[in-house]
Order: structure tokens, then C-alpha cells, then sequence
């Protein structure tokens, strides 16, 4: 079957205004009883916290609640050397100014059990952006068509089949920056959401 056939590709800079944040409370003691009751107490602090920073219920969730025991191995036997109780929790901020108070703020509450296990930039409409990437595929798949046609001397018909693609593109460089009056600076980039679109024109007159 004649034809064109051409790829077309669309990217826009998106600058992320969410971030979601992973983090928790981890105690060893000798007594799992006493590892439990104290990182409890330490989850208690907290989610206080996160309380008085304002975020509210619909943003936060329990990731997971663990209480293990640590062991060491001999020849011979196992030995438990103590207890190990951990509360996870995720956050998603709204506000990114907050972000860097409410991580001083978890941490502080937390204290030496406060552990903090990542953090990762999102979008709270990520389709808005992606409509325009895919429109941008489109503009570039369709001038590609329309110059593969004038090259060789053809005009194109209609349009026969349409495959959609994407791929990932890493954080670019940062170009704006958060920061509290205390407290760890906290960096938002700016991101490549980029589709592809494959199509097919048929030829005019065949």
C-alpha cells in the first residue's frame, strides 16, 4: 500500500506543583513492647505536626506499620539482639513553599527516630500538559507529512492510521527554588512531558 508514514514528536516544560513525601519513625529497643510504644509515640508527634502544618486528611495515608526482630547467627543458634517498630507514612503537599518547613517540622518531632525515605515531584493535572504535548506531535507528524509530499512531488490524502507513544525525560536543571526562613532548601525543576505520534497518510489519486 503507497503512502507516507512519518513520526512526529511534541514536548512541553512542565514545572511540578506537588510533592509527595515518604517518610517515618524507626526505634530499636531490647523489648518489642517498648519499640512499639515508643515509635507509636514518635508517630503521634508527628502526624501532630503535620497537623499544625495545615495539611489535611485526604493528603496523608499510613504506608505501613512493622515490627521485626534483629538477630545474629553462630554455628550453632540464632540470638535476637533486640526489636526493630517502624511507622511509615506519605504526605502530599499542595504548597510547595511549606515543604521545607514541614520536613524541618517531621524531623523535629521525630527526633533521632525520624527517618525520611524520599521525596518526589508530581503534577496535579498532568493531562493538561500532556494535551499539549500531543498536540504538538501532531503539528510536527503533519509537517514532516506535508514536506515528504512536496518532495516527491505528490499531494497527501487522508489520513490512514495513527499510533500513539511517550517516554520518560528526567528532571531537568532547576530553575526555581523554595526555601524557609530555616531550614534544608528544597529545589523544583522544571519537566519534559514528550509524546510521539506515528501516522499514515494515504496518497491523493491512488
Amino acid at each position: 500500500m503507497n503512502g507516507i508514514t512519518v513520526t512526529g514528536t511534541g514536548s512541553v516544560q512542565a514545572t511540578p506543583d506537588l510533592l509527595h513525601l515518604d517518610f517515618g519513625v524507626e526505634v530499636r529497643s531490647a523489648s518489642a513492647s517498648e519499640a512499639y510504644r515508643e515509635a507509636s509515640a514518635a508517630a503521634r508527634r508527628v502526624l501532630q505536626a503535620v497537623d499544625d502544618a495545615g495539611v489535611p486528611a485526604v493528603r496523608r495515608s499510613v504506608r505501613g506499620i512493622e515490627l521485626r526482630a534483629e538477630t545474629t547467627w553462630s554455628e550453632q543458634s540464632v540470638s535476637v539482639t533486640g526489636y526493630v517498630s517502624a511507622h511509615r507514612l506519605s504526605v502530599t503537599i499542595d504548597d510547595l513553599r511549606t515543604a521545607s518547613s514541614l520536613l524541618e517540622s517531621v524531623i523535629s518531632a521525630g527526633g533521632n527516630h525520624a527517618r525520611v525515605d524520599s521525596m518526589s515531584l508530581g503534577f496535579s493535572d498532568r493531562s493538561v500538559h500532556e494535551l499539549r504535548a500531543q498536540d504538538g506531535a501532531w503539528q510536527d507528524a503533519h509537517a514532516r507529512a506535508l514536506r515528504w509530499a512536496e518532495l516527491s512531488g505528490c499531494t497527501l490524502g487522508r489520513v490512514q492510521e495513527i499510533s500513539e507513544g511517550s517516554h520518560p525525560v528526567p528532571l531537568r536543571a532547576a530553575r526555581m527554588e523554595i526555601m524557609a526562613e530555616q531550614g534544608m532548601p528544597i529545589e523544583v525543576g522544571t519537566q519534559d512531558i514528550t509524546r510521539t505520534v506515528t501516522a499514515r497518510w494515504a496518497i491523493a489519486g491512488e
